[in-house]
């Protein structure tokens, strides 16, 4: 307890001097693009309603060399609650930071309590000393499909040969009418072992 403590006390003090101005935004289903003017501060807050798949990547019917890529390496410093920092890197925005607080709020992985935050390159690093167990690589595509964009996640390192596919919904109802695709191989969105933050701690299952 006294450790997560001492986690939330760093992340609160570092927050107010943390807030970086920045054109790059963060769509509802993840990294878009450039909004000219766009402020920074929480620039997310509140659900995250998302759906994951595992799937081969062989058997992804996209073409992913069309889709707008991101490489990101994830880092968690707490872990409930949930504190994630994240370096983004794209050929066309460059690299940015992220951190994200995050709390379960469905029981079951669907919806998820969220505030995310643009941060400094410095900050990050000093975060960064912070980390428990690993930090994850992995590449995103993101592709719209049917104006819903579809993330594909390749992971790298001790995580390669996994894959995900991963939806976010405006609500729960949206989430209750997507269908599984027919190409996965199963869902995991109520599988603890498939969450980022239990791969940064004990690999893939």
């Amino acid at each position: 307890m006294l450790k997560k403590n001492i986690a939330v006390i760093i992340l609160l003090l570092l927050l107010p001097c943390s807030f970086l101005a920045s054109n790059i935004y963060f769509s509802n289903n993840g990294f878009a693009g450039e909004r000219e003017g766009e402020s920074s501060e929480s620039f997310k807050n509140g659900k995250e309603i998302e759906r994951k798949w595992l799937v081969n990547l062989e058997d992804i019917p996209y073409d992913l060399s069309k889709a707008d890529i991101f490489e990101i390496e994830q880092s968690y410093i707490n872990f409930d609650p949930e504190i994630r920092i994240r370096k983004i890197t794209c050929s066309e925005t460059g690299t940015f930071y992220m951190l994200a607080v995050k709390s379960d709020i469905s029981g079951n992985g669907l919806v998820r309590s969220e505030m995310e935050f643009y941060i400094t390159e410095e900050n990050y690093y000093k975060l960064l000393t912070k980390k428990e167990y690993n930090t994850i690589y992995k590449t995103r595509y993101q592709i719209p499909v049917d104006n819903v964009v579809r993330a594909i996640d390749i992971f790298k390192g001790d995580l390669s040969g996994l894959v995900y596919l991963e939806i976010e919904y405006e609500s729960e109802e949206q989430a209750a009418m997507q269908e599984s695709p027919g190409w996965v191989i199963k869902e995991v969105t109520n599988d603890r072992r498939y969450k980022n933050q239990s791969l940064a701690r004990y690999g893939i299952p």
